[in-house]
């Protein structure tokens, strides 16, 4: 654009120039006065001063060149000239001040541009008032009657057509470079339309499925860091009691199926996480059963429903093993665990005792643990909306009933329920918290032990589930079980009791 618009002006200049000298086709012989011959002449020099310094401002646009132009007599009084220089001026002190820190920096370029736009602004001052000069000289020689004497043209115009042609030669430049820009750019769209192209329908499946696979497992190893930065959680028996100070009784791990376990139907019919011989309820058990101890009253903790479930129902089995009266009491009703873990019912239960819809014997069912061991069970029944303060009353009122019926009573129950109360409620406070390697974390441990202690219960110690969390049915898939909930032999061992 700044080419074109140079090339326009220096035809219209070399055309004006032409136009005047096609007009004065025969030169004058000069007969002018010596006042008026020493008026053309000063106006000639000024004329001939300001071709040189254009011409030095043409050969080298550098602010120098521009600022000798402006200073010059012939434009030193126009108030638009004094005005640019000012500019250049300032713009001159303030590239000094960038450029004494080196560097290729934005507005060092911006100043430089603009030094040269007021440049371009003072050389068209100079040629407009050369070119009125130039018309001075011209009127001042035409005003005085002359001898004429008929010559050619003799009017200079090679600085014009130096000017015209290197307009042109810069606007020739610069649709060469834009020609090679576009060139440049519509190949570049040609390879990337090509690219795409290929990469809808080259790219195997493998590599995007090794792909995809890689991203997937460093993005889960990432979450998994940071969420184990934000919340530690347990790793071993030994952290455990590090960082908590609370005692570890047990740690279930999963063992190798036995074979004898599949020689009777009683065994193949009982539950899949019912195992009262592994090493981790026994070492439970023992810790609750201490010496001397003709009654156990047990409350069994965890934020896994089913992990608390599943630890309460070995324990209550060892203890009936052990020639115990057992009660097994669930008060999660929002997934009924115990029912769920043993395969019973999980309604009438504690909701509906609460509701008086029924009584604690009606409510009380029987499981077969072992081979020919029962156990009492009452489940929790169904419901979402259960009162803590409820459940906690309830036993505090029927715990004394309890303890004439049963030698050993276990409680399941959710860390909420335990934190409002229903260990402290109890004769005996022994509480076990359960909590699972690798899913619980330190915080939540002794956030419980703490409600536990505060509501008044007894924390015994932790026990924990080294495997992956229990997997039991709900209760609704439990109340349409296809096999009968209760065997031909079960039946009849409860008869005879």
């Amino acid at each position: 654009m700044q080419a074109r618009t140079r090339l326009t002006s220096a035809d219209s200049s070399l055309q004006y120039a032409r136009a005047h000298a096609a007009a004065i086709v025969e030169q004058p012989v000069d007969t002018l006065s010596p006042l008026l011959t020493a008026q053309r002449d000063s106006l000639s020099t000024a004329v001939n001063d300001l071709d040189a310094l254009l011409a030095r401002v043409e050969t080298a646009p550098v602010t120098a060149s521009y600022r000798a132009l402006a200073e010059s007599p012939r434009l030193a009084q126009n108030p638009r000239a004094k005005l640019l220089l000012d500019s250049l001026g300032e713009i001159e002190r303030d590239r000094e001040s960038y450029g004494s820190a080196g560097g290729a920096d934005p507005v060092y370029l911006a100043l430089t541009s603009r030094s040269t736009e007021i440049g371009r602004e003072i050389q068209s001052l100079a040629q407009s008032r050369r070119d009125t000069l130039r018309d001075q000289v011209a009127r001042l020689t035409a005003a005085v009657p002359q001898h004429t004497v008929a010559v050619a043209p003799t009017v200079d115009t090679a600085s014009w057509i130096a000017e015209r042609d290197s307009a042109r030669s810069l606007q020739s430049q610069a649709m060469t470079a834009l020609a090679d820009a576009r060139a440049k750019a519509h190949e570049y769209d040609v390879k990337a339309a090509q690219a795409t192209e290929e990469a809808k329908f080259d790219t195997p499946t493998v590599a995007l499925l090794a792909a995809a696979l890689v991203f997937g497992v460093v993005a889960g190893f990432g979450v998994a860091f940071g969420g184990e930065l934000r919340e530690p959680r347990i790793s071993d028996e030994h952290e455990l009691e590090r960082v908590t100070g609370a005692r570890v009784l047990a740690t279930v791990r999963p063992r190798a199926p036995s074979p004898d376990r599949q020689r009777r139907a009683t065994d193949r019919e009982a539950p899949p996480y019912f195992d009262p011989g592994a090493d981790g309820y026994q070492l439970a058990y023992l810790h609750v059963a201490r010496a001397g101890a003709s009654r156990i009253m047990l409350t069994i903790v965890s934020d896994n429903p089913a992990l608390a479930a599943v630890v309460a129902t070995n324990v209550a089995a060892i203890a009936a093993d052990e020639a115990r009266t057992t009660v097994l009491v669930d008060t999660i009703s929002s997934s009924a665990p115990v029912a769920a873990s043993l395969r019973i019912r999980a309604e009438p239960g504690i909701v509906d005792v609460l509701a008086q819809h029924v009584d604690w014997a009606g409510a009380t069912t029987q499981s077969l643990v072992g081979r020919d061991r029962i156990i009492d069970v009452v489940p929790s029944g169904v419901s979402n909306a259960s009162n803590p303060a409820e459940v906690t009353e309830l036993f505090r009122e029927e715990a004394p009933r309890l303890l004439r019926h049963y030698d050993a009573i276990v409680i399941v129950s959710s860390v909420a329920q335990a934190a409002a109360g229903l260990p402290g409620a109890l004769p005996i406070a022994d509480t076990i918290l359960c909590a699972q390697i690798g899913r619980t974390p330190f915080a939540q441990v002794q956030a419980a032990l703490e409600g536990i202690r505060q509501a008044g219960g007894n924390p015994l110690g932790v026990v924990l589930w080294d495997a992956p969390a229990p997997a039991l049915p709900s209760s609704d898939r439990i109340a349409h079980a296809a096999r009968p909930l209760q065997t031909a032999e079960m039946r009849a061992m409860t008869t005879a009791r």
